[in-house]
């Protein structure tokens, strides 16, 4: 059991005097006749008295120095060190009751000070991702709302421009047979057709979701499209590397629907690379995880606690109004370009119909569009990662049917 500081410096200081007076007692007694000789007897009893006093502050200064100077400046130590970023370091325990209380009072105040710290942090965690729920739940709400209107809106633009466009389309046949000028029914027919294209898109878009579905399976539609790309003669100078996970359970679906998305992707990371470039195709069988990809930790965080939900870096984009669960099974399909990237403001756009960056009259933005509506149908995801300069990896999750083996 450790002894108080208070009577650890009376019991030393104590020994002091005691053998002060022992000595003094000794040398009265012992020599009485030599100090009767002495011209100043006290002279020299007051420079023993001074040795005496000097002993005394010389172990006086001693003690106080280990007993209470050098646990203070240990403690003053480990402080700035906690401070300073080590958390793992502790004040030792004094040899005294008071020190080793104090020390013990400082320990346990700087462990309840990183509880405190990592509840504070676990609360803005819980709070930054009800705040991200609360903002995917409002966006999703929005974007669904602005679908079923654009949808809607779709489907009758595409049925009130689809009927005289046919017709437009057969006067021109009508003209030419009666030798009209070559030249301007050639315009009126490209025109004529360029609309009859964005018709074909707004009705894709506004397709009910009770097509027809079967199983599908998505490394044989992947190849399908490419061939047809490569008939009509894309992607001849694109190399395409394929990594296609042999007996890839099947999905339930459109087949057509699920063609229609990949040529929309490939044929939008055709135009991206200009024809030349590098494509990767990958797909896989998994179970859903979502990753919101945080930064690492720095250096100067507390053990245990995590502040990188405040340094969020915004890389991509999801199309997500299903809110897929997690370890839900599922086909993911990659597609990655060594394109020029989607610039970080658009990334938030490309889903909608009719964005596009593309120079008027070569696209209707009705692409990627049809692709997260399809997508959306089959209950699954599309996310996008995507940087200037490194090309965009567009990632699919299909979930799989239950019974699919």
């Amino acid at each position: 059991m450790r002894s108080s500081l208070r009577s650890e410096l009376l019991f030393n200081l104590s020994l002091l005097a005691a053998a002060a007076l022992l000595l003094a007692l000794w040398m009265a007694s012992s020599l009485p006749g030599w100090f009767s000789t002495l011209s100043h007897p006290q002279a020299l009893f007051i420079g023993l008295v001074a040795f005496d006093i000097l002993v005394f502050v010389l172990l006086g200064n001693h003690l106080v120095k280990r007993l209470v100077l050098r646990p203070v400046e240990e403690a003053v130590q480990v402080a700035e060190a906690i401070a300073a970023g080590e958390y793992d370091r502790r004040v030792p325990e004094g040899k005294t009751r008071e020190m080793a209380g104090l020390s013990r009072s400082l320990n346990r105040l700087t462990d309840e000070l990183l509880q405190n710290q990592e509840r504070l942090a676990e609360n803005i965690r819980s709070l930054d991702e009800t705040n991200r729920i609360l903002n995917e739940t409002q966006r999703e709400l929005i974007q669904a709302e602005k679908m079923a209107s654009i949808g809607r809106l779709a489907a009758g633009i595409a049925h009130e421009i689809g009927n005289p466009l046919g017709a437009l389309l057969g006067y021109v046949s009508v003209l030419r047979r009666r030798g009209g000028e070559t030249v301007l029914l050639d315009g009126i027919e490209r025109e004529a057709r360029r609309i009859d294209r964005i018709v074909r898109g707004l009705l894709d878009y506004a397709r009910p979701a009770n097509a027809p579905r079967e199983m599908v399976d998505v490394n044989e539609s992947i190849r399908r499209v490419l061939d047809l790309l490569r008939e009509q003669g894309r992607l001849r100078e694109v190399e395409v590397t394929l990594k296609l996970e042999p007996d890839l359970p099947g999905i339930e679906a459109n087949p057509h629907r699920i063609d229609q998305v990949f040529l929309n992707l490939l044929a939008n990371a055709d135009a991206a690379m200009q024809g030349k470039g590098t494509l990767t195709i990958r797909t896989v069988s998994e179970t859903y995880q979502a990753d919101h990809a945080f930064p690492v930790r720095r250096a100067d965080d507390p053990p245990g606690v995590d502040y990188s939900h405040l340094r969020r870096l915004r890389n991509g984009a999801i199309h997500d109004p299903t809110s897929l669960d997690a370890d839900t099974p599922v086909v993911r399909v990659v597609l990655a370009d060594s394109g020029p990237g989607i610039p970080q403001e658009h990334l938030d756009k490309i889903f909608d119909p009719f964005f596009t960056t593309k120079p008027p009259g070569e696209g209707t933005g009705l692409g990627l569009a049809i692709v997260a509506g399809t997508v959306a149908e089959l209950g699954g995801r599309v996310e996008v990662a995507s940087a200037p300069g490194n090309g965009a990896t567009f990632h699919l999750y299909f979930p799989i049917p239950v019974h699919s083996s």
